[in-house]
């Protein structure tokens, strides 16, 4: 090869190479992006590869439908969030880790007694350790990950 070409094809490597450098997700861009909405709950699922694999609904009703899909949640951007459930509200702490997806929610606060659907979307809350997805879609899964929420926009 001459030493043009040779220059040329360099910079083409390192070009490609330093464009794909940077795999981590924008945090705020993904959370602090507005309403999100619970979709639903799914169990047996490929986490690592959802669109192979992406699991079964919890809620296939109209009536367990129209409820869980009442949730709402608001992270913001300094690490609070808040949400609603049916007949109340909730308050909490959120942290996620871009290098590894990992997410945490503490300190939950809630403004009912919970019980039935309520209770069971703040326990899956409790239980989140990771995340993936982008700011219209996004999944919350627990420790194992064959269980996750999906959340879309409002």
């Amino acid at each position: 090869m001459t030493r043009t070409i040779k220059y040329i094809f360099t910079l083409i490597v390192l070009s490609i190479a330093l464009c794909g450098c940077n795999q981590e997700d924008d945090v705020f861009e993904i959370f602090s992006s507005g309403t999100w909405r619970v979709n639903n709950y799914y169990t047996d699922c490929n986490w690592n590869n959802l669109a192979y694999k992406p699991g079964n609904p919890v809620f296939t009703t109209e009536n367990d439908l129209k409820v869980v899909n009442s949730f709402t949640v608001v992270f913001e951007e300094d690490g609070s969030m808040k949400g609603e459930i049916e007949g109340g509200t909730f308050t909490a702490k959120w942290s996620a880790n871009a290098k590894d997806r990992s997410f945490s929610i503490t300190n939950i606060t809630v403004t009912i007694s919970l019980s039935g659907k309520n209770a069971e979307f703040i326990t899956r809350l409790k239980n989140v350790r990771y995340y993936q997805g982008d700011s219209k879609t996004m999944q919350l899964a627990p420790q194992d990950k064959t269980t996750y929420i999906q959340f879309n926009h409002r």
